[in-house]
């Protein structure tokens, strides 16, 4: 039978190399940028040695001051999330910025044609008249 401890060790490496797994898998169907892989693999390493090193876990809680060590991992997690999202929102201010130049090439190009087709169209007019 396996002790309490040997099962969340066990657990904790299975949901580390299913996370690993899934990021692989994300990044080679193009779903998901290697940039932004490697925060996401770097939590999955994360998970997988403080189940495997749970004194690791214990220590750091005590370098920081922390009395419950799993409080640890929360904080950990928490912290992981709002950097992706301030990844996230790195990229996307990004994007905003590339689609409205985009938008405003587009505008001005269209404004050209615009004004040549315009001018095209007066020229043959001119040149049927006497």
């Amino acid at each position: 039978m396996l002790t309490n401890t040997l099962r969340v060790q066990v657990a904790g490496v299975l949901l580390a190399l299913a996370a690993f797994a899934v990021v692989i898998e994300l990044v080679r169907r193009r779903r998901l940028t290697e940039w932004q892989s490697i925060v996401w693999l770097a939590a999955a390493v994360a998970i997988g040695t403080f189940a495997v090193y749970r004194r690791l876990q214990f220590a750091l809680a005590e370098v920081v001051g922390i009395y419950y060590p799993p409080v640890l991992i929360l904080a950990a997690f928490v912290f992981g999330g709002l950097l992706i999202l301030l990844l996230q929102s790195v990229a996307l201010t990004r994007l905003e910025e590339r689609n409205r130049r985009l938008a405003q090439d587009v505008a001005l190009l269209r404004e050209r044609l615009d004004r040549l087709e315009a001018s095209r169209k007066v020229l043959p007019d001119a040149e049927d008249e006497p």
